[in-house]
């Protein structure tokens, strides 16, 4: 067989794995996930090497991919000094992925401007069915309880990831898209079907209820109304009509009492001297910030007391200590009647601090490392999807340990590099 037909198989085959990627994704399928990220690393090598004679390229010649594989080689030599050396291994298989998806990704040429828009054209399409199932999902389980809080937050993605932050995070990149491609004057679908996409989106974005990303994506509104009016990309009628539109939306979700205004509010009333008590009652309640504040204190406590900051007190052992922290700190531990632990088993919420604890300063570093790689990225592509997925990832990066589970894993890693690819500036 001819080699451009080899070529042409491979890039077809090639395809439908990024296809199964983002199935696998968006509907949580975490075995699938994993698969499909292998099988495009084995598919890429192959398309490699039948085209350029060698299984790699220079797309690998990046920061992101060097430091992604120190950190890697960092829960390795951890190994050698944990106590709990079956949660060691366990956290490498799950850590794996900090190279096996970079490295599938540039591993060949097969991502360029032509296949990353007809792939988001399919993500776009993949997403719009899990998020009308879910909320069909959801009302029929409205239906049956007349509870309202199914309809939001994480029973809203219940039936799949069960984590609407992440899910959120999906839903943007796809407003992300339309919305570039809409003040570009192109067309995903059709112009009627993209402002419905677009709509529909961005209810649903607001359901999941993340004040992360819901914050966010009214600062990328904003700049990108701006922009559009400023290049006059889109008539200024438009811009004016979607800019009255979500003002009153938004007015009227954050000025009424609701579940999404009232997460807000709950962060906006936070009371910070509630955080520095020696002990707290089991009943205690902790916000989200309050939380992650408290991390800050546990965390440089438990280097300080173990001498560890150096190279951490290492990923098998770093969830036992900061169970005996909250334990210590009376903080709620679940009971064997509700068949709950509580906070036991919750992880820093903070990538640069969970990295700290994991594998000390070395370990805090290299992380700090692959960040500055992805803003380089951005830097260097120019890209406005590029560049707010990235500033918005980074955020995230400092709210939840995302190296802490495979979908957040991949998340953090696989969009930067699927907008920065190929490598090199010309690319826009």
């Amino acid at each position: 067989m001819p080699q451009n037909n080899y070529t042409r198989i491979l890039n077809d085959l090639l395809f439908v794995f990024y296809l199964a990627f983002f199935v696998s994704l968006i509907f949580a399928f975490r075995a699938i996930s994993s698969i499909s990220i292998a099988t495009i690393l084995v598919g890429g090598m192959v398309k490699n090497r039948i085209e350029q004679k060698r299984f790699f390229n220079q797309n690998l010649i990046n920061p992101l991919v060097i430091f992604c594989g120190l950190l890697l080689l960092m829960q390795f030599l951890s190994l050698l000094y944990t106590t709990d050396l079956e949660q060691g291994w366990k956290n490498i298989r799950l850590k794996s992925a900090l190279i096996i998806v970079p490295l599938s990704l540039c591993c060949c040429d097969f991502i360029n401007e032509t296949t990353r828009r007809t792939l988001l054209k399919w993500y776009c399409l993949i997403l719009f069915f899990a998020c009308s199932y879910a909320l069909f999902y959801a009302l029929r389980r409205y239906a049956a309880t007349h509870d309202s809080s199914v309809l939001l937050y994480h029973p809203l993605v219940s039936i799949y990831s069960g984590h609407a932050v992440q899910f959120s995070i999906l839903v943007f990149l796809s407003l992300l898209h339309l919305f570039e491609t809409l003040t570009k004057k192109e067309i995903v679908f059709n112009k009627y079907f993209d402002l419905f996409l677009i709509a529909f989106f961005l209810v649903f974005l607001f359901l999941l209820s993340s004040k992360l990303v819901i914050a966010f994506f009214l600062l990328y509104f904003l700049y990108t109304m701006i922009r559009s009016f400023l290049f006059k990309s889109i008539d200024a009628k438009f811009i004016v009509i979607s800019i009255i539109s979500l003002a009153v939306f938004s007015l009227f979700v954050f000025s009424t009492q609701n579940r999404i205004s009232n997460r807000f509010k709950e962060i906006i009333q936070t009371d910070f001297r509630f955080i520095q008590r020696e002990r707290f009652n089991q009943g205690d309640y902790f916000n989200g910030l309050q939380f992650r504040l408290l991390q800050w204190e546990f965390v440089p406590g438990i280097l300080n007391e173990k001498k560890a900051w150096l190279l951490g007190v290492s990923p098998g052992d770093a969830q036992n200590l900061l169970n005996q922290k909250y334990i210590s700190k009376n903080m709620y531990i679940g009971t064997v009647a509700r068949g709950d632990k509580g906070f036991i088993g919750y992880n820093t919420h903070d990538q640069l601090l969970e990295s700290l604890l994991e594998t000390g300063v070395i370990g805090s570093l290299l992380f700090l490392l692959i960040c500055w790689s992805l803003v380089k990225m951005a830097r260097e592509r120019k890209n406005a999807e590029l560049s707010f997925m990235t500033i918005l990832l980074l955020v995230y990066s400092f709210s939840e340990s995302v190296f802490e589970t495979q979908y957040s894993l991949f998340i953090f890693l696989f969009f930067p590099l699927f907008f920065y690819l190929p490598r090199g500036k010309g690319n826009k």
